[in-house]
């Protein structure tokens, strides 16, 4: 548990998670600055720790996240 809550990123991990997160953020029409972004930030970053490190993996998760549907709407 201690790992997963103190991984580390560098740019590499960072450009992954931004990417799908912007995505996403386009996709649905969210602002960044909003709760819900803030929600989906926390999401994707979980998803990212649970080991869906590469955008396409990320991606998939993410499509298939219940928390991420509703805040879609």
């Amino acid at each position: 548990m201690r790992a997963f809550l103190e991984t580390a990123f560098g740019p590499k991990e960072f450009e992954t998670i931004d990417g799908a997160f912007q995505h996403w953020l386009d996709a649905h029409q969210v602002l960044k600055g909003s709760p819900e972004a803030e929600l989906a930030a926390a999401i994707i970053i979980t998803l990212h720790r649970e080991g869906h490190d590469t955008r396409p993996a990320l991606e998939t998760a993410m499509s298939k996240h219940r928390g991420l549907s509703d805040l879609a709407g």
